[in-house]
C-alpha cells in the first residue's frame, strides 16, 4: 500500500512537471520528449529510493519544484553540450539559480550529474560507485528529490538529481 501510495505521488508530480512550461533561449516551448523525460525522472526517483531503503535510509519524497531545477540543468546542459555543474553562459547557471527559478526556498541541497548512460538504472549505478555522487544519494539530511534528462542534438543524454531539505 505503501509503495503505492509513493508512486501515485510521484505520478503526480510527474504530471505537474510534464506540463510545466520550459522555454529554449528562443522563447520557443520545449515540448518534445517531455513525457518521455518525465517517465525517465521517474525512474530515477524510484531507483534512488531503492538504494537508500537498501543502505538503511529513508526514502526521498519527490518535489516539483526540484522537478524542475533538475529538469532545466539537464536541458542547459544539453543545449550547451557539456556537462558541468556551473555553466556560466546559461541562464540558470549556477545551482542556487535553478533552485531559485523554481522557487524552491532550501535548507540544503545537492546535486549530482551525469552524461551517457542509456537508461536510469545505468545511471544510478554509475553514481552509486561514485564517491561523492554515493553521497548525495544516501545523505540522511536530505529529505526531497527532483530528477531531470534530456538529450542533446547528438543523441547524448544528460542527467540530473538535485537533493534538498526545505527551509522551515
Amino acid at each position: 500500500m505503501r509503495r503505492q501510495r509513493q508512486r501515485l505521488s510521484v505520478a503526480m508530480v510527474i504530471c505537474l512537471v510534464a506540463f510545466w512550461p520550459v522555454r529554449a533561449h528562443s522563447g520557443a516551448p520545449l515540448g518534445a520528449g517531455r513525457a518521455v523525460a518525465s517517465n525517465i525522472a521517474a525512474d530515477v526517483v524510484d531507483l534512488t529510493n531503492v538504494e537508500r531503503t537498501r543502505h538503511g535510509r529513508s526514502p526521498l519524497r519527490a518535489n516539483a519544484r526540484l522537478m524542475r531545477a533538475a529538469q532545466l540543468h539537464a536541458e542547459q546542459m544539453a543545449r550547451a553540450g557539456e556537462l558541468a555543474h556551473v555553466l556560466p553562459n546559461a541562464a540558470h547557471p549556477r545551482a542556487e539559480d535553478r533552485l531559485a527559478a523554481a522557487e524552491y526556498r532550501w535548507q540544503t541541497y545537492g546535486e549530482n550529474v551525469a552524461l551517457g548512460q542509456s537508461g536510469a538504472a545505468e545511471v544510478l549505478d554509475g553514481w552509486m560507485h561514485s564517491r561523492g555522487h554515493r553521497k548525495n544519494i544516501l545523505n540522511p539530511d536530505f529529505t526531497e528529490m527532483g530528477a531531470g534528462h534530456a538529450t542533446d542534438r547528438a543523441g547524448r543524454p544528460y542527467w540530473v538529481q538535485v537533493f534538498g531539505s526545505p527551509r522551515p
